[in-house]
């Protein structure tokens, strides 16, 4: 008997989605009209230790930064989770504030720090997620208009989807893929 990987634990999805090219496809489908071509991404260390003996650290299932400096989270969550919202804010605010430094670096900065965008595949229902992909950002609730572009949720949620084969993009392509996610052979 061979050995095998289950693709769905976080070894699995590690294990898969690892490679540069494979993980630029995926983001370049997932972000497809938010965001620029991403031409390069570079793996980045997953590990967020608390701040504070009380607080709370993090460690992400992958984190990449852009050819553009954006940094993208990934999570891979198989079951529903409480509170996973919240969970999904924790992880995008642990990274903000990462790259937001006290001091002489925060008074001298020329721009704004660069995007923050957390992808989360969801493979159960999760509470008031009605669609396959839910974007989430920070907007006026009067206008809509976005309030500030520097954060940024994607929700993808398996159950939901369901594939059209007479039209066939590239977002389905990989949403059908970590919705039939198995076991594989190596």
């Amino acid at each position: 008997m061979g050995r095998y990987i289950d693709l769905r634990c976080d070894f699995g999805f590690k294990y898969c989605m690892s490679d540069p090219i494979i993980m630029r496809s995926f983001l370049n489908a997932i972000l497809e009209g938010d965001e620029d071509t991403i031409t390069k991404v570079k793996f980045e260390n997953v590990e967020r230790p608390a701040s504070h003996k009380k607080s709370r650290g993090v460690v992400f299932d992958l984190y990449c930064t852009t050819n553009k400096g954006d940094s993208i989270l990934i999570e891979m969550q198989n079951y529903c989770q409480k509170f996973f919202k919240t969970r999904a804010n924790f992880y995008v605010y642990k990274l903000m504030d990462s790259k937001i430094k006290k001091g002489l670096v925060w008074d001298n900065m020329e721009k704004d720090i660069s995007k923050i965008i957390g992808i989360f595949i969801l493979g159960s229902e999760m509470e008031d997620i009605d669609k396959v992909v839910t974007r989430t950002a920070e907007c006026d609730l009067d206008t809509g208009k976005m309030f500030w572009d520097r954060h940024r949720k994607y929700f993808v949620s398996l159950p939901k989807f369901e594939l059209d084969a007479n039209n066939i993009t590239r977002k389905d392509i990989w949403i059908n893929f970590f919705k039939n996610l198995g076991s594989m052979e190596i």
